[in-house]
């Protein structure tokens, strides 16, 4: 054997990388108010450093966060008019990018005594789709903007089309859902209020069925085995084919005519509404026969104890989380969807009630923000209420559902936004050694792995390691074929040395993928 190292060739060992993930949207990636991202949770060790902290016009839109942009909406006054504005900020810096007016912010609604429209906003999120951004006004603007500098692509106003020119109480709060090259949204058309709009240029694909809106932002889920848009009327919930509009199934019921706003559920085979105002929850099971989908075993939770105001419950391990009215009061709950009751309740949430707090959850980690801006790390445990950590990062009113992506933690309320390190820590990799040498005839690289304290590797070890080549620096990485072999202790891998040069790494597998 020649342990003399081939000098074309370069090694590396690299440690496994973290898995940072986009919230592009309203809900984030699964529309369910999750992403497969995780978070560090060591806070009372280490609380999460503050990115950065800016004042930001009243809004109760959330957060969009994709290609390096943070995109929300907030009311600015323009030429002396309150406008409806869709901002753009740095990710990772904050700096603002563009500003973009998408329509009036006049609402003549008083908040807690103050004058009207003095702390009220846009409802609506963007939704960042590629290079393109989608907003709903309050009151019922389409636009397109343009992602890199908020030029307006294209626009229709559907209330103008309908002839209606009545809104909901408290106007438009729905985000747009955006799949596959369509908009999806409840457009108070008259006659065919549930529509699908192209991306491209906002002409209308399809238009159906006569169910009158709510506030609640649709979802797109797979039920029954068959991928649909779930939408929350005002004649219960109904899935429908995305590509035509048909209905698939319904589920009908009568939700709250002031304001029905947490958006709707599917969790395998089941699916959740919430309304406030004295209404409750509805769950069903929808069930296939051939083609066919309709809902079983339906129920309905009166008690104050399982309604949502706005914010939308999220589900984990057949277990819905969220912020129910509770009487006078608002906690947080566990939700069975079999059992279809409380697993429990809690009235304080870090230190104290929770208001018209927001939930998400960060992999299998939930984060509750309070109507008081604090910031609440919660583990979802079916025993009863577990708090992992807190931070106090705003003040009220916090009414803005955070967001969680690449790292970072964002939240808003009624005049700030910011920015958190919240990054999950990758595990340390073992200590370990690589080296190479060559077997002559044969023109094989043999690769070999030992533990630097000597310990056996085994086939468990093996397991967590790949090879890749490239054939120039900056160039792609490709696995190659074959896998470690476990001899005395150390792992082997054998390399065909073939071609003029190349790099090889040696990878641990990525955590969580």
């Amino acid at each position: 054997m020649n342990s003399t190292f081939v000098s074309r060739w370069m090694l590396f060992l690299l440690a496994p990388a973290v898995a940072a993930v986009d919230w592009p949207n309203y809900r984030g990636p699964r529309y369910d108010g999750s992403t497969p991202e995780g978070i560090r949770t060591n806070w009372q060790e280490k609380s999460p450093a503050v990115l950065w902290k800016k004042a930001l016009g009243p809004g109760w839109s959330s957060i969009s966060v994709a290609g390096g942009r943070a995109i929300t909406q907030v009311k600015r006054t323009i030429n002396g008019e309150p406008q409806e504005v869709v901002v753009a900020l740095d990710a990772a810096t904050g700096a603002e990018l563009w500003a973009t007016p998408v329509g009036t912010a006049v609402y003549g609604y008083s908040l807690s005594g103050a004058a009207p429209d003095s702390l009220d906003g846009p409802r609506s999120t963007p939704t960042i789709d590629g290079d393109r951004v989608f907003v709903i006004s309050s009151f019922l603007n389409v636009v397109c903007l343009n992602a890199t500098n908020g030029e307006v692509v294209w626009s229709r106003d559907v209330r103008l089309e309908s002839g209606d020119s009545n809104t909901l109480p408290w106007h438009n709060a729905a985000s747009p859902l955006v799949v596959d090259g369509r908009i999806f949204l409840n457009t108070r058309l008259a006659g065919n209020k549930l529509s699908a709009l192209s991306t491209t240029d906002g002409r209308t694909l399809w238009s159906a069925q006569n169910d009158e809106s709510t506030h609640a932002t649709p979802g797109y889920f797979t039920v029954g085995g068959i991928p649909q848009v779930l939408f929350l009327t005002m004649s219960g919930l109904v899935g429908v084919v995305p590509d035509t509009g048909a209905v698939l199934w319904r589920y009908g019921f009568s939700p709250s005519s002031t304001s029905t706003a947490a958006s709707p559920l599917a969790i395998g085979d089941t699916v959740y509404a919430s309304a406030a105002y004295s209404r409750g929850a509805w769950t069903a099971r929808i069930t296939r026969n051939g083609n066919s989908l309709s809902a079983v075993q339906t129920l309905y939770q009166r008690e104050t104890q399982y309604q949502n105001h706005w914010a939308s419950s999220v589900p984990h391990e057949g277990l819905l989380y969220g912020i129910v009215e509770a009487g006078s009061g608002r906690s947080l709950a566990c939700y069975d969807l079999a059992g279809r009751t409380n697993r429990w309740r809690v009235n304080q949430v870090g230190s104290s009630s929770p208001g018209y707090a927001s939930l998400i959850k960060a992999k299998d980690t939930l984060l509750v923000l309070t109507d008081d801006g604090e910031l609440v790390l919660v583990k979802p445990d079916s025993a009863g209420y577990v708090e992992l950590g807190r931070k106090q990062i705003l003040s009220a009113y916090c009414w803005n559902q955070p967001t969680v992506a690449n790292g970072r933690l964002y939240a808003r309320n009624s005049s700030e936004i910011i920015a958190l390190d919240v990054a999950a820590t990758p595990a340390p990799p073992p200590v370990v050694k690589l080296s190479a040498t060559t077997d002559l005839p044969g023109d094989t690289l043999r690769l070999t792995v030992r533990s630097a304290d000597g310990s056996a590797l085994d086939s468990a070890a093996a397991s967590q390691l790949r090879v890749e080549a490239s054939g120039t620096e900056g160039g792609a990485w490709v696995p190659l074929p074959g896998e470690f072999l476990v001899q005395d202790g150390a792992l082997v891998f054998p390399v065909a040395l073939t071609g003029s040069g190349r790099l090889l790494r040696v990878r641990l597998a990525e955590a969580g993928l």
